[in-house]
């Protein structure tokens, strides 16, 4: 394998343990329930809010108030939508599969030897680096997240590069 970040067009066979199986996905803070509920209620006192105006002949009112919940509604859409994109990061002994799904659901796999890889911690997010290219992680995690996150990546690419686990060869006596 070159030391370059591979495109790959579905997931490949990792053959040994997983070493790391993560999956990162951007924390929404709003559930869709909860999101309905504030819905009705943002609706609920637009309504009485239209009406006074309705009564008091201030018709165009209700129109631009029907807008208000119409660009919240639009604003939270994208936003659910956004939050379907997920990383998925898998690194067993010889290789490192990093696969990328957009909010459509369409997966971009890219693959690495781990020989080749180094972790830095950036300031938005986590890099997987080799001699020519980078790939970004996580850049929705907040710095905790990415600290541990870097961690556990390191550690789990030190533990590729030294190949396969022997028990009859790893012991000291």
């Amino acid at each position: 394998m070159r030391p370059t970040w591979e495109r790959s067009p579905d997931a490949p066979f990792l053959d040994g343990p997983l070493l790391m199986d993560a999956s990162l996905r951007p924390h929404r803070s709003l559930s869709a329930r909860a999101f309905k509920y504030m819905l009705v209620a943002v609706i609920a006192v637009n309504v009485a809010v239209a009406l006074f105006f309705w009564v008091q002949g201030a018709f165009p009112v209700a129109g631009f108030l029907g807008l208000d919940v119409l660009a919240l509604w639009l604003a939270y859409w994208i936003n659910y939508r956004a939050g379907k994109a997920a990383e998925y990061v898998r690194i067993a002994p010889g290789k490192v599969h990093v696969a990328a799904v957009n909010q459509d659901g369409i997966a971009t796999h890219w693959v690495l030897n781990p020989i080749w890889a180094q972790v830095a911690r950036d300031g938005r997010g986590v890099l997987i680096r080799e001699r020519e290219g980078q790939m970004r992680l996580g850049a929705f995690l907040s710095p905790k997240e990415c600290d541990g996150f870097a961690a556990a990546l390191s550690l789990a690419l030190s533990k590729a590069k030294r190949g396969p686990y022997n028990p009859n060869t790893s012991r000291i006596e």
